[in-house]
């Protein structure tokens, strides 16, 4: 199974799915700046030892980065603003509430979509009562964050791996298209 990516994500958007992509674009790098930021040096050793170790790629071994349920509401509020902004404000609105009541979990949504889970990402959409398309773009984003906060982690440690397989990134296992991965930005060096 291929997991899926933020173009995924985005082409099931009912309406400016073409947009949408631009808008989750944006969220996800300036996630990945935060996240990067925020990680603790002691966490990036972690994803480091990880990188070295091989097998399962970065991203899917260790997960988003171990940042607090604060931040990553912070990540959710970017993502729901930049959907409103887009015009979605109707379709964000049960979104913004389980936030606002904190039963919005982010992290186990983000960690979700980078193994590929959706069902758990439409479980969470059904107990929410938001349109699952939309969690999933929540996911998604927030997942392309992490893995692109991950992978800058390793290449400012120098401990960027190079693919094992071909067209597989070794950061958060999707699929490379000439050496490059949508998700995260990895290219191959």
């Amino acid at each position: 199974m291929t997991l899926p990516g933020l173009r995924e994500a985005a082409v099931d958007a009912p309406r400016r799915s073409e947009g949408i992509l631009g808008v989750l674009e944006e969220a996800a790098d300036r996630i990945a700046g935060a996240a990067k930021a925020a990680t603790p040096p002691r966490v990036a050793a972690v994803y480091a030892m990880l990188a070295s170790a091989g097998a399962l790629p970065v991203a899917l071994r260790g997960g988003p980065p171990p940042l607090s349920p604060v931040q990553y509401a912070d990540f959710a509020t970017e993502v729901i603003a930049r959907l409103e902004t887009a015009g979605l404000y109707e379709e964000a609105r049960p979104l913004r509430r389980a936030l606002m009541s904190g039963r919005l979990p982010v992290y186990d949504l983000a960690r979700s979509y980078l193994l590929g889970d959706l069902d758990f990402v439409a479980s969470v959409s059904r107990e929410l009562g938001a349109a699952e398309w939309l969690v999933r773009i929540l996911a998604a984003t927030v997942a392309a964050g992490s893995a692109r906060a991950v992978r800058a982690l390793l290449e400012e440690r120098g401990s960027l791996p190079a693919p094992a397989r071909e067209a597989v990134c070794p950061v958060c296992g999707r699929p490379l298209a000439g050496g490059q991965c949508s998700f995260c930005l990895y290219a191959r060096r």
